[in-house]
C-alpha cells in the first residue's frame, strides 16, 4: 500500500520558522562566542546536507525531509550569529574631528546631539551658553577634549543607559563648553531633504496650532517629534495604556494605508495600472516612515505593508503571520540589535495578538446592533493586542494600566480623526482661510484628548504599580497564555495541563521570591542628580530618607526610586523599622551608619567607638584624617547631591589615607546590608 504523506499545519509557516532560527542565532551570538571557522563549518556542512537530501528520489526525499528542514534552520542560525558579530564588532576609535548628525536638542541644563566618530556615534552635551544655531546636520567640529566612555550609573532595577547606548552604536560621551571645540566650516555641509521637510511640517503646526501643549502632541502624533512633549502629560498617556498614540507606530501607518487605499480606489477599474497604484502607496508609506525617523515600530509596519502589497501584486496571497515574519527577518538582517528593542518586541507582540486572537474574541459576543457590533470589534482588537503584550509590559515597566480598554476605546478613534485632520492641514496649508479653521478644530480635539487622558490617569485605580516579574516568570506567562488559548480553541487536554504547569511555576517562583525578600534589611543610596535620596528597605516595605521634593514629583520618583522598590517588592511605605534613628546615626543590630550633612551636627568622633558606613551629602566639610585614624575600615559614600569637582578632591584624599569610598554619581547607586 502506498504511503500517504500528509502536510502538517505548521509547514505553511516556512518564513516564520526561518525568522525564529535567525533570532535564535542572534541570541546565541550575544551570549556565546562562536569562532569564525566554526561558523563556516556549520554553514558549509548544512548547505551540503541540504543539497544531498534535495538530490534523493521523491520517496526518499519525503522520508528525509526533516533533515533538509533542520539543515536550513542551522544555516539561518549561523547567519544570525554572523550578522550579530558584524553589528557589534565595530572598531571603536576616539577621533578629534566629528560630524554632527542632527541639530542639538534642548535639555534641562544643556543641549544634546549625536555626532559620527569613525564607525560609531558620539553623544555630545553642549553648555547652555553656546550658540547652537551654527551646529546643523553635517557640521564638522574639532574637539579639544577627550570623550569619556559611557558608564552605567543607574539604580538597581533601573534603566541601563550604557547598554541602550551601545545598541545604538554610542560608546562615548563628552561635555563641551565654547573652549572645548572649534567649528570647521566645511563646504560639504548638507541638510537632507527629509530634514527640510520635517522643519516645514513643524513650521506649519507652529503656525496653525499655537498652544505649545497641544502642538507638542500634534508633532508627536503626526511625525514622531517628541522633543517638546510635556513629561507629565507623557506619563499620563503611559499610565493609561495609550502611549502608542504619541509614539509613531503601526497604528498610524495602518490609518494612512487605509486612507491611501480609499484615495486610490478609483484606479481599481484599470487593471493595467494596478502596479502604479501600489508603487505610489509604497512611495508615500516609505516617505512617511523616513520623515518620522524610521523607528523600530513604524519601520516594521512599513516593511510589513510592503510585503502585503508585493504579494498582492504577484497574486500570491500569504498567511499574515508569514508576512509579519518576513518583515521581522528583513529588519533583523538590517539591524540585529532590534531584537532587544522594547518597541520592536511590543509591536510584534501586539500585531501577532491581533492576528491570532481578535476574531476568536470577537465571536464570544454577537450583537445585532451595527453600532454596538463595531464598538465590540474595537474592544476585541484592543484586548487581543494587550493579551500578548501583557507579559512584556509587566517585565519592562513593572506596572499595568487598568483602564487600557476604556481609554483605548475613546483615544484610538479620536487620535485617528486627529491624524487625518493633520494630513488635511498639511495639504491646505498654503490656503490660510481653510487651514485656520482646520488648525483650530485640531487644537480643540487634542485639548479634549489630553484632558480625557489626564483625568483618567488621576483616578486612584488607574494603574497597578510595583509589579515585579522576572524573565523566567515572563516565559511562564507566555506558556500559560498560549497553552490555555490552544486548549480553548482546540479542546486539547495536553495544552490545558501545560498551561497549568506554567501557572504553577509562575506562582511558585513568585512565592519563593517573596519569602526570601521578607527577611531583607538594606540601605540604598540612590543616584538622583542633585538630590539626597536614601531608602531603608525592610521586608516588603521602605522608609524614605532624603529630599521630599524627589518623592513628591511623580516623574522623578518613577525614574529614580520606583524601579528599585519594585525590584525588591518594597512598595509599601513604613512608619517604623528595626533600625534605631538617632540623628545623625542609623543603628541596626550589627551596623552603625553616620549621615554627614551641613544641616546635621557632626558628633565628637572620640565618643563613637565604631562607624561602619559614612554617607556624605550636601557638600559638607570632612575631616578625613580624623576618620582614617579612628575608623580605618569604614566606607565613605558620596551621594549625588555633592558637586562632582568636590567628590574628585575627596576621592584623592581618601585614596591617600587608604579609605574605601564609593562615588554615587560616577558608579551608580550604593547598596548596603544592615
Amino acid at each position: 500500500m502506498a504511503t500517504v504523506f500528509k502536510e502538517k499545519y505548521w509547514w505553511q509557516f516556512t518564513l516564520t520558522r526561518i525568522t525564529i532560527a535567525l533570532a535564535m542565532g542572534i541570541l546565541l551570538g550575544k551570549y556565546i562566542f562562536v569562532p569564525k571557522w566554526l561558523l563556516l563549518l556549520g554553514l558549509s556542512g548544512s548547505i551540503a546536507i541540504w543539497i544531498i537530501v534535495d538530490q534523493l528520489s521523491l520517496l526518499a526525499y519525503f522520508k528525509k525531509r526533516w533533515i533538509s528542514g533542520l539543515s536550513i534552520l542551522v544555516v539561518f542560525i549561523c547567519v544570525g550569529i554572523s550578522v550579530y558579530q558584524l553589528a557589534t564588532n565595530a572598531i571603536i576609535q576616539i577621533k578629534a574631528r566629528v560630524i554632527v548628525q542632527e541639530p542639538p536638542i534642548k535639555k534641562t541644563n544643556s543641549y544634546q546631539a549625536t555626532a559620527l566618530m569613525g564607525e560609531t556615534l558620539l553623544l555630545i552635551y553642549f553648555h547652555p551658553s553656546i550658540h547652537i544655531h551654527s551646529l546643523n546636520e553635517g557640521t564638522i567640529i574639532q574637539l579639544h577634549k577627550k570623550p569619556l566612555p559611557i558608564s552605567n550609573t543607574s539604580n538597581p532595577g533601573g534603566f541601563n543607559f550604557k547598554e541602550y547606548a551601545a545598541s545604538q552604536k554610542i560608546h562615548h560621551q563628552v561635555y563641551l563648553t565654547s573652549e572645548d571645540f572649534t567649528i570647521v566650516r566645511s563646504t560639504n555641509v548638507y541638510v537632507s531633504p527629509l530634514s527640510k521637510t520635517k522643519d516645514y511640517v513643524l513650521s506649519i503646526l507652529e503656525k496653525y496650532i499655537p498652544t505649545p501643549r497641544e502642538r507638542s502632541v500634534a508633532e508627536a502624533l503626526f511625525i514622531g517629534h517628541k522633543k517638546n512633549l510635556d513629561k507629565e502629560l507623557m506619563n499620563a498617556y503611559s499610565n493609561t495604556g495609550v502611549i502608542h498614540i504619541i509614539a509613531i507606530s503601526g497604528l498610524h501607518l495602518g490609518m494612512i494605508y487605509a486612507l491611501l487605499c480609499w484615495i486610490f480606489k478609483p484606479m481599481n477599474r484599470f487593471k493595467k495600472i494596478h502596479w502604479l497604484k501600489r508603487s505610489m502607496i509604497l512611495m508615500i508609506i516609505w516617505g512617511f516612515t523616513l520623515l518620522t525617523g524610521a523607528g523600530a515600530s513604524v519601520l516594521r509596519a512599513a516593511v510589513m505593508f510592503s510585503f502585503l502589497l508585493l504579494g498582492e501584486h504577484q497574486n500570491r496571497p500569504n498567511h499574515i503571520i508569514n508576512t509579519l515574519a518576513a518583515s521581522a527577518f528583513c529588519l533583523l538582517l538590517y539591524r540585529p540589535l532590534f531584537l532587544w528593542d522594547i518597541g520592536f518586541q511590543l509591536s510584534y507582540a501586539a500585531v501577532i495578538g491581533i492576528v491570532v486572537f481578535a476574531k476568536p474574541i470577537e465571536k464570544w459576543i454577537y450583537l445585532e446592533n451595527k453600532l454596538l457590533r463595531h464598538c465590540w470589534q474595537l474592544c476585541s482588537v484592543t484586548f487581543a493586542a494587550q493579551l500578548l503584550t501583557l507579559p512584556l509590559l509587566l517585565y519592562y515597566f513593572n506596572s499595568f494600566p487598568n483602564l487600557f480598554l476604556f481609554t483605548n476605546f475613546i483615544a484610538v478613534p479620536l487620535s485617528g480623526f486627529i491624524l487625518y485632520l493633520l494630513i488635511g492641514l498639511l495639504v491646505v496649508a498654503p490656503f490660510d482661510f481653510i487651514a485656520k479653521p482646520i488648525g483650530s478644530l485640531t487644537e480643540w480635539l487634542i485639548a479634549q484628548l489630553n484632558g480625557f487622558i489626564q483625568n483618567s490617569a488621576n483616578l486612584p485605580f488607574a494603574q497597578n504599580e510595583y509589579i515585579q516579574v522576572s524573565l523566567i516568570q515572563t516565559i511562564c506567562l507566555y506558556v500559560l497564555i498560549i497553552a490555555f488559548s490552544i486548549w480553548l480553541a482546540k479542546k486539547n487536554k495536553s495544552a490545558f495541563w501545560l498551561g497549568c504547569v506554567g501557572m504553577i511555576f509562575f506562582i511558585s517562583i513568585r512565592s519563593i521570591n517573596i519569602i526570601q525578600l521578607q527577611k531583607q534589611l538594606k540601605l540604598i543610596v540612590y543616584h538622583a542628580p542633585k538630590y539626597t535620596a536614601i531608602d531603608i528597605i525592610e521586608g516588603l516595605g521602605h522608609r524614605y530618607m532624603g529630599d521630599r521634593a524627589l518623592e513628591r514629583n511623580a516623574i522623578l520618583k518613577n525614574n529614580y526610586l520606583s524601579p528599585t522598590r519594585t525590584l525588591y517588592r518594597a512598595g509599601n511605605p513604613l512608619q517604623q523599622t528595626k533600625l534605631l534613628f538617632r540623628a545623625p546615626f542609623m543603628i541596626s543590630r550589627q551596623k552603625k551608619v553616620l549621615l554627614v550633612h551641613p544641616r546635621l551636627a557632626l558628633p565628637e568622633l572620640y565618643m563613637v567607638p565604631k562607624i561602619d558606613l559614612i554617607i556624605v551629602s550636601g557638600g559638607p566639610t570632612i575631616h578625613f584624617t580624623a576618620i582614617a585614624r579612628r575608623y580605618p575600615h569604614t566606607i565613605l559614600v558620596f551621594d549625588s547631591s555633592n558637586p562632582l569637582w568636590k567628590i574628585q578632591l575627596w576621592k584623592k584624599e581618601a585614596d591617600r589615607l587608604h579609605l574605601r569610598h564609593h562615588s554615587v554619581p560616577e558608579k551608580g547607586a550604593f547598596e548596603y546590608n544592615l
